[in-house]
């Protein structure tokens, strides 16, 4: 489930795209679901003392339909007549470890959250399709804020941490059902590169690239 904070930013999102259209601009309020695969990648743990770990080729899978769902949500503002615009973006992915060859590290997940928050710039063509489909692309960066879940030489974490930068692109389209609600679909990559804080006061860094596929709602105010 989302976090209160999460919680706190969507009521903010919603109340920002309720208000009125300035001078025919298009506010957007979009919700998605959908997957993620993250690559395989090096993890490095430094201790407070002594030689840095490296622990190589470990693999991940997402679990995206396992509870807490994959899910993302974005705001967005476009100016009348304009092709591009600015978004605030939240992405709830989850990369557990599959594979750990190595002795001292026995358990490492982000099981609620491969979390990025994200300010994106966007292009939209004109509509296509009769008027009733817009491609659109994006990209952005922004902060991510994972849950770690792992086990160290025996010293287990659980916390969600401030783990640095993150940027992220991609592409998309928007479907119309009716009067201002819309199908949107998207791919995208991210990157990472987590830094985090362990038990007993190890640190752990790694390089994260996921691939995301997403579909969902969103509703435009001027469209």
């Amino acid at each position: 489930m989302p976090s209160r904070r999460h919680r706190c930013a969507l009521v903010v999102a919603i109340a920002v795209v309720a208000l009125p259209s300035t001078a025919g601009a298009d506010w957007l309020l979009s919700l998605y679901a959908g997957g993620a695969a993250t690559s395989s990648n090096t993890l490095a743990i430094t201790p407070p003392s002594g030689d840095t770990v490296t622990i190589g080729d470990v693999s991940y899978e997402g679990r995206s339909w396992a509870s807490p769902i994959y899910y993302g949500y974005r705001a967005g503002w476009t100016p009348a007549g304009a092709h591009f615009g600015i978004e605030a973006e939240f992405t709830h992915a989850k990369a557990i470890a599959t594979s750990l060859p190595s002795a001292g590290l026995t358990a490492f997940q982000l099981s609620h959250g491969l979390n990025f928050i994200l300010g994106n710039l966007t292009y939209r063509t004109s509509p296509a399709c009769g008027g009733r489909c817009t491609f659109v692309a994006r990209g952005g960066a922004g902060i991510t804020y994972p849950h770690v879940e792992a086990t160290f030489r025996g010293a287990s974490t659980s916390a969600y941490e401030y783990a640095g930068l993150g940027v992220h692109g991609g592409a998309g389209i928007e479907l119309k059902l009716i009067d201002h609600w819309y199908v949107v679909a998207d791919a995208r990559v991210t990157h990472a590169r987590v830094r985090t804080d362990l038990a007993d006061g190890d640190r752990l860094a790694g390089p994260f690239t996921t691939r995301h596929a997403d579909i969902g709602v969103g509703w435009h105010s001027g469209r």
